[in-house]
């Protein structure tokens, strides 16, 4: 039998050789009036190229993992950074009114307190840790503020050791049935039999060691049991009384460094989250929940978001959600405007009278025609954002702009060491570091402005 391999291979180098040469040809050329389509038998293999990151005028000395944090570190020329708090307040009062507040901390020992509603974008304490400790550099404060019981990326935080287990957990987003009583962090937690929860400070940021006051919120209607322990001490046992109310177990005592509490019995006992603190100063308590667009916080019923704010008091309401509502088309912008239109309007019946900060989507990177880009929508909800936020009269952020616009997250994902995920959504430490720093910039900026324009009035 003849051997015809050698024609075989022969014809294939051929044949492989002809459709290189096709790669060479310009898309669109028509041969007979027919268009050829681009051709490019390499494309699987080629590496895309990735467009550069936006410049941007801000500075980053990046400390080692275990460095304290100091604004010292922020090197920004103000003049040029063009990204500042918007007021659309009647008379742009709002702003005013937040920074009066912050004079208070040191003339009055007042404890500034700022609600921070978002989604999976500032999880963990990402971008927040770093800006609350730098402001509590600034103006004073120890501790994290607000915490879950439970928390999907318990292990992932830096700013808090949280171990729990045997709770069982609600959320307005992932809803289990019913209509349970959420708290204003929307969750709630029912204790299961053995229920354990323990909570450490870590040094990773300079205010996070230890904290002086500690307060559990609970809701119930008859006695529940607990027993607790602090730094690692004798365990004590406690009765939460029954009430009618949101209630409060309140520990004080200088130095705490971890709090631990077991639920020995199941029970139906509401138990919203604990807050860690110590002194006057500023806190930003982080209402992350993953998946949330805004609309979900209808669940938290006004009264209940009214009670807390009556323990805790609250200076500022920050919306920042649309990561989820990004998509590669821009269908959904009507919706969604009117989404947060109805978000809006719940959380100035939750907090009426308070000032509300939106903060614009942030950049986000996907498969743009045959290159990675921004997505498409990431703009668009931007510029809807900001008019929900001048309609309604609020207070906005452009993160878009601030993180560096179009690219930046597909450049951030790139850079040595990463910024960014390969999700090209969400932020690494490193580069909730360098955000965090920059939303820093911004309200430090901001009150160096208030306090010029009280100096010359």
């Amino acid at each position: 039998m003849k051997n015809y391999l050698g024609q075989t291979l022969a014809l294939a180098a051929l044949t492989t050789l002809l459709l290189l040469a096709l790669g060479f040809l310009p898309a669109g050329l028509k041969i007979r009036g027919i268009s050829l389509r681009e051709m490019d038998i390499l494309s699987d293999v080629r590496p895309e190229e990735q467009p550069e990151p936006a410049q941007d005028t801000l500075q980053i000395v990046m400390p080692g993992k275990n460095a304290f944090i100091d604004t010292t570190l922020v090197v920004i020329d103000s003049a040029d950074m063009g990204v500042l708090l918007e007021d659309y307040s009647a008379q742009q009062l709002r702003l005013r009114a937040f920074f009066s507040t912050i004079d208070s901390i040191t003339s009055r020992s007042h404890t500034v307190r700022v609600a921070f509603f978002g989604d999976s974008f500032v999880e963990g304490d990402i971008i927040l840790g770093d800006l609350r400790d730098t402001l509590q550099t600034r103006w004073g404060g120890e501790g994290v503020g607000f915490v879950p019981i439970t928390s999907e990326v318990a292990r992932f935080r830096r700013s808090l050791q949280h171990n729990y287990n045997n709770w069982k957990t609600h959320s307005i987003v992932k809803r289990n049935g019913g209509n349970p009583p959420y708290g204003i962090n929307g969750f709630v937690y029912y204790p299961k039999e053995n229920a354990e929860l323990r909570y450490e400070g870590t040094s990773q940021f300079k205010h996070t060691r230890h904290w002086s006051k500690l307060r559990l919120f609970y809701s119930n209607t008859s006695d529940s049991g607990m027993v607790f322990q602090i730094n690692g001490g004798a365990w004590q046992p406690e009765t939460l009384p029954g009430a009618d109310r949101i209630s409060v177990f309140e520990f004080k005592q200088p130095g705490i460094r971890s709090a631990a509490f077991r639920f020995p019995h199941a029970d139906s006992l509401p138990i919203y989250g604990v807050s860690l603190e110590n002194g006057p100063g500023i806190y930003f308590d982080n209402f992350a929940v993953r998946g949330n667009t805004g609309g979900a916080l209808k669940f938290i019923q006004p009264s209940t978001a009214r009670a807390f704010d009556e323990l805790l008091g609250y200076d500022l309401i920050v919306l920042q959600v649309g990561l989820n509502a990004v998509t590669s088309s821009l269908n959904n912008i009507q919706w969604y405007r009117a989404e947060l239109e109805r978000t809006v309007k719940h959380l100035q019946a939750c907090f009426p009278g308070r000032p509300i900060l939106m903060i614009s989507v942030g950049d986000r990177g996907g498969k743009v025609g045959e290159a990675l880009g921004t997505m498409i929508s990431v703009p668009a909800i931007v510029n809807m954002q900001r008019s929900v936020a001048r309609d309604n009269g609020l207070l906005f952020f452009d993160l878009f702009r601030c993180m560096g616009g179009e690219g930046t997250m597909i450049g951030f994902a790139n850079a040595k060491p990463a910024l960014a995920e390969k999700d090209f959504t969400h932020l690494t430490h490193a580069g909730g570091k360098v955000m965090g720093h920059k939303l820093a910039t911004v309200f430090l900026k901001e009150y160096e402005n208030y306090q010029s324009q009280k100096t010359h009035q």
